[in-house]
């Protein structure tokens, strides 16, 4: 399966002067200017700090949030970083209104609750005039967003106040119209060709869904590759990132590699990030595999923290996957749709 090679930033929001100081680059002096003082020369000059920005992304100046939270002690540390969540922006148009008019400045602020590994933090900050990159950022910069947010955070507690250098998205200019890689960067089972029959399986039983939280986590992992057709299944151990490494799974006929973490009864209930390894730091290994896709199973729910979390370490610049979320009932209907669930037999497959 392509990954996201024609992958960009779009940018809103940039400091130009933490960003020059970071790349050691001496952008224009218009880039400094605020928004209400636009010009063609500032355009210009914002477009190479979009660049320098980007660039900086790539090369893992920033590092991930969720990775570092999950390895290292962060408690009254700044940590120069990254993070892809839900943020609610207020007093952009308000700040811009104020500079026209003279009036004293008041910053516009980002907030939001991002779980990061097993913890969700609240996170609140605050945007300079200076930085909006263009006047579309002031409309688009209101209310609740998924954004990209780069910059020093410092953490006290559950508390982080944010210094963001870089707000903006990831998209792919590969086709002829620019999309943000977030539309595209979750998978559904039923977009993976070897689970196709699932589309047309019924809803579980309560039975099946029974029988999904008693089944061995080994059985559900043989099960899986049974039906992909991977014929190395390996034990697990201590030091695995993963669970069941794959390079037999296709997306529209596209091979794409993958990598699975299973849970099964030995977690009982809801599926959260605390109980993915120390510090939900499985997620975290999981990632470092050389595959495309991440693909997350549990015998029950998955909450919805463990989703996010998943998603942000999708979405990330160094190099974006794609992940797939799969729950008891979607199990069970996968395994009854390839007669893997309580000795049934495969049904046939249905005509097209």
């Amino acid at each position: 399966m392509a990954g996201f090679e024609r992958h960009r930033l779009f940018p809103y929001y940039l400091n130009s002067r933490r960003l020059g100081l970071l790349a050691d680059v001496n952008f224009a002096i218009e880039a400094q200017n605020p928004l209400v003082e636009n010009s063609g020369d500032r355009v210009l000059a914002m477009r190479d700090v979009a660049a320098t920005a980007q660039d900086l992304l790539r090369q893992g100046r920033f590092s991930n949030l969720a990775e570092v939270v999950a390895t290292k002690d962060v408690d009254d540390k700044r940590i120069l970083g990254f993070v892809w969540g839900v943020f609610t922006f207020s007093g952009a148009a308000e700040a811009i209104r104020r500079a026209q008019e003279g009036k004293p400045p008041r910053n516009a602020t980002l907030r939001g609750a991002i779980p990061l590994a097993a913890t969700e933090f609240d996170m609140l900050g605050e945007m300079s005039n200076d930085h909006f990159f263009s006047t579309t950022s002031v409309g688009v910069l209101k209310g609740k967003k998924r954004m990209l947010v780069a910059g020093h955070f410092e953490f006290h507690g559950h508390r982080v106040e944010v210094f963001p250098y870089i707000i903006g998205e990831e998209i792919e200019a590969a086709g002829p119209l620019p999309m943000p890689i977030a539309t595209s960067i979750r998978v559904y089972a039923q977009d993976i060709d070897q689970f196709s029959r699932v589309e047309h399986s019924p809803q579980p039983t309560a039975a099946d869904l029974k029988a999904i939280e008693n089944m061995p986590e080994v059985a559900v992992k043989q099960a899986f590759a049974d039906i992909i057709g991977e014929p190395y299944v390996s034990k697990d151990w201590g030091g695995e990132k993963s669970d069941l490494q794959t390079a037999r799974l296709t997306i529209e006929d596209k091979p794409t590699s993958a990598a699975f973490i299973f849970k099964g009864p030995s977690v009982s209930g809801p599926l959260h990030p605390g109980n993915m390894g120390k510090r939900g730091d499985q997620l975290i290994r999981a990632f470092d595999e050389p595959v495309d896709l991440i693909v997350v199973q549990h015998c029950n729910k998955i909450e919805n923290t463990v989703v996010r979390t998943t998603e942000s370490l999708a979405y990330d610049p160094r190099r974006p996957r794609r992940y797939c979320i799969i729950d008891g009932a979607e199990t069970a209907q996968i395994l009854s749709a390839y007669g893997k669930l309580n000795g049934q037999r495969a049904k046939p497959r249905a005509k097209k």
